[in-house]
Parts: structure tokens; C-alpha cells; sequence
């Protein structure tokens, strides 16, 4: 009995530590080294552990969504969160509330503060902003004139300002990102989108008259060729009655033979 208890471990163990290799998460070189140099800073690290303890209920909660900002605002956080993310805390529900850089769609805040940082982005931007937010009184942001459809498409026209015209928002307490996406940037998404179909245009299709005509046209060719097909068999071809006439003589041949031979026995 003790024997077969201990076969039975034997051959247990090895897989019994196979599948807890495979249990431990896989975790990149570049995202370790990114982590030790976060903890190695003391705001950076303190940030780090906000995020940890904010990003556990994978519902996009507040407390999260702003832990994961604020940790993007530092040097040592933006290069961490830069990463496959491997290694971070709670990374499953940053990706899912879009609040990981190299992930889309990205959260329209994050989209903001990645185009801030990045110094061609965030001269566009701002130009936009300035021009087309602060002039509420004249309607210029809500019904996008021309001016601010040209401004937010050279945004859009940056590596880093791309992510704007797909940016989401998460359904907990995200009123700053609601109001800059639907008041600052939809509207004019909006006519760049209504415009882009305009220009590609509808299928277009022939009128009921000119299908008619096509229709009729078609039934008379192949009236035309039913004609054609029947004058053929009507007329038989040349290797038709050339059989026909040789299996004739060939008969008639025969016959003769049959009526000689005939009156030869009788006669």
C-alpha cells in the first residue's frame, strides 16, 4: 500500500509543477525593469501603490480611472505604463477602461493627457482649444465651423492626437470625459465623418425607365438568337446528308445483292 501511495506521488509531483509554472503570470523583462525603476522613485512608487489598491473590482471605478492619470503624469509611471503592462497592478482593468497607452480605444482623458505631453500634438491642440472652446458666445464649438474642423483634423493628423476621433468613456462618474468628447470633439467629428460620406457618395442606380429598356433590349437578343438556333436545325449541315446518302446506297446495295441471290437458288 505505502508502495503504491508513493508511485502515485512520483508520477504526481512533476505535474503538479508544471501546472504552477503555468499558473504564474508571464511578465516581460522591459516591464520588471520599467517597475524597479517606479519603486526605486518615491513618487513614482507611491502612485504605484494608489493604482494597486484603486484597480482590484475591474469596473471601471473613479478611484482607478484617476489613479491611472496620475500615475501617467510621472516620468517613471508613463515609461511603466508604456509597457506590455505586464507587471502592473490591476492591469486587466486598465485595459478595459481604456486607460492604457498602447491600447485602443483609449479613455478620452488619457487621449488628452498623452497629446499634452507630446510637444507637436499639443501645439495643435491647444490652437484648437483656444480658437473654437473659449468662443462659446459665437456657436463656433458647437456647430464646428470650418476654422475648428480644420484645427482638430491637424490634432487628429499627429501620431499622438489620433486617438481622439475613437476616445471612450466609462459609465462611473466620467463627467470631464463625457463633456470633451460629446461637447469639445463630437461635433466636429461628427461633419468629418458626415463629410467623408458625401464624398464617397451612394451606389448609384439606374432609373426604373433605363432598367426597362435594358430589360427589353436583353429579351430581344435572346429572341434573336432562339431564331438563329432554330433556322440551324431546320437546315441540315453537309456532314448530315452526306451520311444520310451513303447510308441509302449502302441499303440499296445490299437489297440488290439479297433479290440476285434469291433468284439464283429459285431460278
Amino acid at each position: 500500500m505505502f508502495k503504491l501511495f508513493k508511485i502515485i506521488i512520483i508520477n504526481l509531483f512533476p505535474l503538479y509543477l508544471i501546472n504552477g509554472q503555468q499558473q504564474q503570470p508571464f511578465q516581460s523583462n522591459e516591464c520588471k525593469k520599467a517597475a524597479i525603476n517606479c519603486e526605486n522613485s518615491t513618487d513614482c512608487v507611491h502612485r504605484l501603490a494608489v493604482l494597486q489598491s484603486a484597480c482590484v473590482t475591474n469596473t471601471c471605478q473613479p478611484q482607478c480611472r484617476e489613479a491611472a492619470l496620475n500615475l501617467y503624469q510621472n516620468r517613471e509611471g508613463r515609461i511603466l505604463l508604456r509597457t506590455d503592462a505586464s507587471c502592473v497592478p490591476g492591469r486587466y482593468e486598465l485595459e478595459k477602461c481604456g486607460l492604457l497607452p498602447n491600447k485602443i480605444p483609449k479613455h478620452c482623458l488619457l487621449a488628452k493627457l498623452i497629446c499634452e505631453i507630446d510637444l507637436q500634438c499639443n501645439s495643435k491642440w491647444e490652437v484648437f482649444i483656444s480658437e473654437c472652446e473659449s468662443n462659446t458666445n459665437n456657436n463656433d464649438i458647437q456647430h464646428c465651423s470650418n476654422k475648428c474642423r480644420y484645427y482638430l483634423n491637424t490634432t487628429l493628423s499627429t501620431q499622438q492626437g489620433a486617438a481622439f476621433e475613437t476616445c471612450t468613456c466609462t459609465d462611473k462618474e466620467d463627467g470631464r470625459c463625457i463633456q470633451l468628447r460629446e461637447e469639445t470633439l463630437h461635433p466636429c467629428l461628427k461633419q468629418k465623418e458626415e463629410k467623408e460620406n458625401e464624398e464617397d457618395g451612394p451606389l448609384l442606380r439606374p432609373s426604373p425607365k433605363k432598367e426597362k429598356e435594358e430589360k427589353e433590349e436583353e429579351e430581344n437578343e435572346i429572341e434573336t438568337n432562339n431564331i438563329i438556333s432554330n433556322s440551324n436545325l431546320d437546315v441540315p449541315s453537309e456532314g448530315v446528308v452526306g451520311g444520310a446518302l451513303s447510308t441509302t446506297i449502302s441499303t440499296g446495295g445490299l437489297l440488290f445483292i439479297i433479290i440476285n441471290l434469291i433468284f439464283l437458288i429459285f431460278y
